[in-house]
């Protein structure tokens, strides 16, 4: 069976525990995955396996580990993240699809694949065995449906106000989108303003590193990265959507020169900074960037399979990037 990415909740049903998810859009195909883990999350598959290309070879031996449950009669989610090229699964990954179903396991298959023949003989293998999620580029009025449906933690007139303001600024653009919604989730709140983090001996807002980096200071923005990563890593996403927005507000400025930055979200004591950073940063650079942000941010939930120490490697490898002069 196939569907799209955003009617995937009306197909979960506690008899489907094979899902395929492929696409161009990798912000539709995570999200997707996000639901049918809190799908059966709820069901009681409380652990959780990740398995990447180093684990390709191993798939079918750690589902059947885990076939029939064990004495703690655990229920487990098996997610196989294919991030290769070409137009094809491996055939490992094939594999997985000829296995039996049981009850105790869900398998989830996320792969970087855009395009499928669905009349070649492993997409109809796949068919017959999994539900299969196609995840592209939505239609305007499908994007701001999937925007709104995000902003679920807001009140209904906040979320009806940044969802135009989102759709418009980053018309097209889900991964941008996706950022800012991130960022939101961490600062929607009246008080969001006074949260402090101690570091040091002394205490730190937490929207001083983008001061640093608008300021261009290489030394002292790492040095609130350091601290935070020795002291309070689980901030790590926090700071992947700080560095994010900077990234997307400074493109949007680039593309749309009529655009005001307070209208961006901007605040008016620090425009002045923005403004600056902007005029020694090029829309080459960030570009790449946006892309890698959203990786992080992915790394920074444990999605993508590589180690913190890489993850706060690349973060401030961005950093210096951002503000090298």
């Amino acid at each position: 069976m196939i569907c799209n990415a955003t009617s995937l909740k009306k197909y979960f049903n506690e008899s489907t525990k094979i899902f395929f998810l492929y696409g161009s859009e990798i912000v539709l195909i995570n999200d997707s995955a996000d639901q049918i883990n809190e799908f059966f999350i709820k069901k009681d598959f409380s652990e959780r396996i990740i398995l990447t290309k180093e684990n390709f070879k191993d798939a079918q031996k750690i589902i059947m580990q885990n076939a029939g449950g064990s004495l703690f009669d655990s229920k487990v989610i098996i997610e196989i993240i294919h991030n290769g090229s070409g137009t094809t699964l491996p055939k490992d990954v094939l594999s997985v699809f000829d296995t039996q179903n049981f009850n105790n396991i869900v398998i989830v298959v996320r792969s970087t694949i855009k395009k499928i023949n669905k009349n070649s003989a492993w997409v109809k293998l796949i068919d017959s065995k999994a539900l299969i999620i196609e995840c592209n580029k939505l239609k305007t009025y499908e994007e701001k449906a999937w925007v709104k449906g995000r902003l679920n933690f807001m009140n209904r007139n906040d979320a009806e106000e940044y969802t135009e303001r989102l759709t418009n600024m980053f018309s097209g653009n889900l991964v941008a989108q996706n950022n800012e919604i991130n960022l939101l989730k961490l600062t929607y709140s009246k008080n969001a303003e006074n949260q402090k983090i101690n570091y040091d001996d002394a205490e730190f807002m937490p929207y001083e590193l983008e001061d640093k980096i608008i300021e261009l200071d290489t030394k002292n923005a790492l040095r609130i990265i350091h601290t935070i990563k020795k002291n309070e890593d689980h901030y790590a996403q926090y700071l992947v959507s700080i560095v994010g927005s900077i990234i997307n507000t400074s493109i949007s400025i680039f593309q749309n020169k009529k655009l005001n930055l307070e209208d961006l979200g901007v605040w008016r004591s620090k425009l002045r900074g923005y403004k600056k950073f902007i005029s020694k940063s090029n829309i080459k650079k960030l570009m790449p960037m946006q892309k890698q942000i959203y990786h992080l941010d992915l790394a920074s939930k444990g999605l993508t399979g590589i180690s913190k120490e890489q993850f706060w490697y690349e973060l401030e490898n961005m950093v210096v990037q951002l503000t090298s002069k």
